[in-house]
């Protein structure tokens, strides 16, 4: 534990926690309500979307049907129910919230376990539920009697306090292990803390339970690396953190601000991980076990923009819209929407392997993401030296992102089948297949970026040697960014044997040309795709290829259908070693440059001319 953390439980353990008879006391104070009411108002449409939400989960058949689904898979609605009874001040959604809360408690606490987690005592489905309770009985307290409020509260704590300290006791889940350090154990910490503080006057052992919750988030926290970013994944980190944060929010308000999580090192750098992940279509780059949309994340990056003043994040969680009573509570209209510095269009985050990179912070600005480091983190792809690549507000290289879960199909099984299914796969990312076959799984295997150079042209080398388990002595990949719309992708690949070397590059457009030159086209947008080296082949193979897989969500126990797509190139004879030069022209004229290049022993030189008349000359380094 850090400095900082060890001084933070030393001022929780002399911290008076104080729960206010006044309700909310969470997620906002009660002196919060009237203007976020007032707030919703102003916003055009925001009341009646919280109102159509509503009489939606309302109606919800998974919560209110004749045969409900598990809590976990019904959070939503509930939630939903419980923020729109005190944004419209309306006691018909308090009153279905509370109906929604009993069919909770109709279920053994075994059932609040999400399915494939079984038989754990204690997971963060039944955390997170633990937590939505705790959020709907704050909401609602004051549309509710008093007796139902004890009784909400007794529940709560009999059906989750009890588990969750004798599993931090005995170290029976993976995610209590000193030596765990990802996204579970700041949720399950988290969200036992935010369900204490809602009822705590049920709970004898608070302090214990406030303790260890602390303690749990705090572990998370420590292990952010110094430019604050998180291997799992904007979307992972940003949910997850968020968890975190909403119980630092309650124990602070709770203490009087004696226990401030928000002054932790790792909150004052996060945000800017967040900020260069952001693509200019306000998605991010989706890369391990994400999806492009942040969604209702956002909320948690509007609350450390407001703890912290930074109208560069809070510029970001406005693009997003999400209609919540966090967004109205935590988005300070008093921190300015601000743009990062001009001079800071690139960032190398090295811990997690990823370099970002964009010709402007404007939204028709091309967007490079490059992506190699190692498998052995939470949710993680094999996809070392990966790149997607935005332009125009259109994402024209794709990362092909999150698959549905399919725990009893061995999904989060890293030894074997996890790497079957497409999405987690080198084969759904934008980077080399070796005779047929993609990465392997493991310490030994990571890739990682060697460097970036950044200025008018921005120089980005990822080594990937390692990651396909011997199969390769070297694989540098080398992107040099000419700003604004041309990528230049430089591949030196080797073997001890000769191997078949295949280049795949992911898109979802129409196509046109050949093996030399595609040109794509998709919602308006033009782009191609060039190869320039090597100028001449004796034998070259491409293949446009749709894969769909069938199998069974196991969370909803539903079939999923998910296909992937792409355009892949390369020898059709295998060899020892190849070099290509790739050219991605995203720029306005319909005519992409001509690029021509000369390898030298130490470089490669390249010469670009527009359409337009205009030259360039630049110089990509050689890594081997």
């Amino acid at each position: 534990m850090t400095a900082f953390s060890d001084g933070l439980m030393h001022q929780l353990r002399g911290a008076t926690v104080t729960l206010s008879p006044d309700r909310p006391r969470i997620l906002l104070g009660p002196d919060e309500v009237a203007s976020a009411r007032l707030r919703a108002k102003r916003i055009p449409g925001f009341v009646d979307r919280v109102l159509a939400q509503a009489q939606s989960a309302s109606q919800d058949a998974l919560l209110f049907g004749t045969d409900p689904e598990i809590p976990y898979l019904t959070r939503g609605p509930l939630h939903t129910l419980a923020s729109a009874a005190v944004i419209l001040e309306d006691e018909r959604f308090a009153a279905r919230a509370l109906e929604g809360l009993e069919v909770w408690f109709s279920f053994p606490a075994d059932d609040w376990i999400a399915r494939p987690h079984r038989p754990m005592r204690c997971d963060h489905a039944m955390l997170n539920v633990a937590a939505t309770a705790g959020i709907a009985l704050d909401l609602c307290a004051s549309f509710w009697s008093a007796e139902t409020v004890t009784s909400i509260s007794e529940r709560i704590s009999d059906t989750v306090v009890a588990r969750f300290l004798e599993t931090w006791a005995a170290g029976e889940a993976h995610w209590t292990r000193p030596d765990y350090h990802w996204n579970w154990k700041i949720m399950c910490g988290g969200e036992m803390g935010l369900a204490a503080l809602a009822c705590g006057e049920s709970i004898p052992q608070l302090s214990e339970v406030l303790a260890v919750s602390m303690e749990a988030v705090l572990d998370i926290l420590d292990h952010v690396p110094p430019e604050g970013d998180w291997a799992e994944g904007a979307g992972y980190w940003l949910v997850t953190l968020g968890f975190g944060l909403r119980f630092g929010l309650a124990l602070k308000r709770a203490t009087q601000g004696a226990v401030d999580l928000f002054a932790h090192p790792a909150l004052k750098k996060t945000g800017d991980y967040i900020v260069h992940l952001t693509e200019p279509d306000e998605g991010v780059f989706d890369f391990g076990d994400n999806t492009p949309a942040l969604g209702a994340g956002l909320d948690y990056l509007s609350l450390l923009a407001s703890m912290h003043r930074r109208g560069d994040w809070a510029r970001v969680a406005r693009a997003g819209d999400h209609v919540t009573l966090e967004r109205l509570v935590w988005d300070d209209e008093r921190v300015p929407s601000a743009l990062p510095p001009p001079e800071e269009t690139a960032r190398l985050f090295s811990s997690t392997g990823l370099v970002t990179m964009r010709s402007a912070w404007r939204a028709d600005a091309m967007y490079v993401g490059f992506k190699s480091g190692s498998s052995v983190v939470g949710h993680s792809h094999l996809d070392a030296n990966t790149f997607v690549v935005s332009a125009k507000g259109q994402r024209l290289l794709v990362d092909e992102g999150l698959w549905p879960y399919a725990h009893f199909l061995g999904f989060f099984d890293c030894g074997g089948p996890r790497y079957d299914f497409d999405a987690n796969g080198t084969i759904a990312h934008n980077t080399l297949l070796v005779d047929g076959q993609g990465q392997s799984y493991g310490k030994a295997c990571a890739g990682r970026i060697v460097s970036l150079a950044t200025g008018e042209i921005d120089v980005a080398v990822g080594d990937a040697s390692a990651a396909y388990a011997g199969m390769l002595s070297t694989y540098f990949r080398t992107l040099v960014f000419v700003k604004p719309d041309l990528l230049l992708a430089y591949d030196q690949v080797s073997a001890d044997r000769p191997r078949l070397f295949e280049w795949l590059f992911h898109h979802r457009a129409e196509m046109s040309g050949d093996e030399r030159l595609t040109h794509f086209a998709q919602e308006g947008v033009t782009w191609s795709l060039q190869r320039v080296l090597p100028e001449t082949v004796e034998c070259w193979r491409m293949s446009d290829v749709k894969r769909t897989s069938v199998y069974t969500n196991s969370n909803t126990l539903q079939p999923e259908r998910v296909s992937i797509a792409y355009r892949s190139f390369g020898p059709f004879h295998p060899c020892e070693s190849q070099t290509v030069l790739w050219a991605i022209y995203a720029g306005d004229s319909p005519d992409p440059p001509t690029v021509r290049a000369v390898e030298h022993h130490t470089r490669v030189e390249v010469e670009i001319a527009y359409s337009d008349g205009r030259k360039k000359q630049v110089v990509v380094p050689r890594s081997a």
